[in-house]
């Protein structure tokens, strides 16, 4: 079999997927990690992700068991994901971000038999985090640290990587392997964590099927070519990263091209260095690259298509992106954990119109639908509403939360995705805000990525955050966050007085204020419920601070920490 006969595999198992690599391309470059001089072949990869599914099943992991990988990006991160996946057990992704209460709490929900972890950083060295709460986590039987070469050695009880994989050889790899053929594409292999922009987590469970059709769809839609590199720079406990990223790759044997975290300096020399042809990232990342590369100028020719997820994209961003990065066919994609994670994606031809105003066509075999969140009626195309979602992408449901599977996930198969949508006639979505994040000012709607966008429009604004904050004469009131250009000033007043000229008065906040950073998960989300709790404190009565039109409703300004003031 050569690249002329191979088909990205579709509803089938990951050790299916890898076979099929492996028949195909045995000896083209499926891993590529140039800062730890890390270069393995598809059957390089099989055999080393063959060796750490011995090494699982002889410390007594099995079909169905649960394992957290709590680690920053490396080549190790991808064997364990595949080595897991071989004997049928769970994948559960940690957030590298995440304290000892709740790192505890995800071992605890999750009911974890094994950790695999790194060393982590002093701000949050994960050996140290893990002593605090082993004593309360009984079915935690074994932990590894993916130690680096020359770090210090591994303190008992965990063990090192190396000697983790050795102790695999009792192990019949035959019988191993023979186990694989037993395996379904409906199984739940993977569980990521929801990232917890509005609250405490979830644990999505994620199945064979899920995971490799999404990643057949991506790469079916951006034409993916076998031999093509991907600069994977994005977290990969997130979905983003180990199904778009790692199977969104491999599904069309594509090289994967990784660094160990996202810094936009490292981003652009891999793809530079590597002849990376795509490229993945969120907004908050892409304006990071493009002031990199304004900085100090890459040869990028390399580069075609890529994905931008995870929050809308301005228009001149995009514009950026193909004049500068050389990405002629980028595209805006849409999903959620819940959906494996790829709902929507826009064609590599779209106008850049279209790609910074909305997150493309359902994608293949998925159905979409825009309901009235208070009737549960489908609204008419154009009108907007909550997106219900049904496919082979719609997750199985939360991990032992039967309750809070059944409010999202309906007995006929659609999931309720919680995020606000317009479905034009020309079957183009556009993802318009968050159900919860909606603020209801005075019985009005208000729509924070609106708002948001018009924020952005504003030569001194990089990026605006809008939310909701309580407010007893309103129910709730609006506030606006900002970043500016670097050298750039804002005056509050004038900011608003910007936004009148563009949105209707309920839609102007009553507050903006200047922050030097938002709050952000591993990811690159902004945490709106955590500026919702620095600037929705006690308010102070004040003579006009009005959020609609000049001598509209009074509203109240409050007192700040940790913020830099508008000028």
């Amino acid at each position: 079999m050569g690249a002329s006969s191979f088909r990205r595999p579709r509803d089938c198992t990951i050790p299916e997927l890898l076979a099929r690599l492996v028949a195909a391309f045995p000896d083209a470059e499926a891993l590529a990690w140039p800062s730890r001089a890390h270069r393995r072949t598809f059957a390089q990869l099989d055999q080393e992700s063959l060796e750490a599914a011995r090494a699982f099943a002889a410390a007594g992991v099995g079909r169905g068991d649960r394992v957290t990988l709590w680690a920053e990006n490396s080549p190790e991160w991808i064997v364990v994901q595949l080595a897991l996946a071989r004997l049928g057990a769970v994948l559960v992704t940690a957030n590298t971000a995440l304290k000892p209460p709740e790192i505890e709490y995800l071992l605890r929900q999750s009911r974890s038999c094994g950790v695999v972890r790194d060393a982590g950083g002093d701000a949050n060295p994960r050996a140290a985090a893990l002593a605090q709460v082993r004593a309360r986590l009984p079915e935690l039987r074994f932990e590894v640290e993916l130690a680096r070469a020359g770090a210090a050695p591994v303190a008992a009880p965990a063990l090192a990587w190396p000697a983790f994989l050795a102790a695999g050889a009792r192990v019949d790899a035959a019988a191993l392997r023979r186990g694989e053929a037993a395996l379904a594409p409906d199984d739940v292999i993977n569980m990521q964590y929801t990232s917890g922009t509005t609250g405490f987590p979830k644990g999505v469970m994620l199945s064979h099927r899920n995971l490799v059709n999404n990643a057949w769809g991506i790469g079916t839609k951006l034409d993916y070519r076998p031999g093509e590199r991907l600069a994977l720079t994005l977290p990969l406990f997130h979905c983003f990263g180990c199904v778009v990223g790692t199977l969104g790759a491999f599904a069309s044997a594509v090289t994967l091209c990784g660094i160990d975290r996202f810094d936009a300096a490292a981003a652009l020399d891999l793809v530079e260095a590597e002849r990376c042809a795509i490229l993945y990232g969120v907004p908050t990342h892409f304006r990071m690259l493009v002031e990199e590369q304004e900085r100090r100028p890459r040869n990028l020719a390399s580069l075609r298509t890529g994905i931008m997820g995870g929050a809308p994209c301005p228009e001149q961003l995009v514009r950026r992106l193909v004049d500068e990065l050389h990405l002629p066919q980028m595209v805006a994609a849409y999903g959620l954990t819940e959906c494996s994670p790829g709902v929507s994606i826009n064609d590599p031809d779209d106008t850049i119109e279209r790609r910074a105003t909305t997150v493309g066509k359902p994608m293949a075999e998925t159905e979409v639908r825009v309901v009235d969140p208070a009737k549960l009626r489908e609204v008419a195309r154009g009108e907007r509403g909550e997106l219900w979602v049904r496919g082979h992408c719609v997750m199985k449901g939360y991990f032992e939360q039967p309750e809070a599977t059944a409010q999202v996930l309906l007995p006929d198969g659609w999931l309720r995705t919680g995020d606000l949508a317009v479905h034009g006639a020309d079957d183009y979505l556009r993802i318009v805000g968050r159900l919860k994040e909606m603020v209801i000012r005075g019985g009005e709607n208000v729509y924070p990525a609106e708002v948001e966008e018009a924020l952005r429009r504003h030569p001194s604004v990089r990026d605006a955050a809008v939310f909701g904050v309580p407010d007893e004469r309103l129910g709730e009131d609006v506030r606006a966050a900002v970043l500016l250009k670097e050298g750039a000033a804002a005056d509050e007043a004038a900011l608003r007085d910007f936004l009148r000229e563009r949105v209707s008065g309920v839609k102007v906040p009553a507050r903006i204020f200047v922050v030097d950073a938002f709050p952000m998960t591993a990811s690159g989300k902004v945490q709106k419920f955590r500026l919702a709790e620095q600037f929705g404190g006690a308010p102070a009565k004040r003579a006009d601070a009005g959020g609609g039109e000049r001598g509209g409703p009074r509203t109240e300004a409050i007192e700040n920490r940790n913020v830099r003031r508008p000028a």
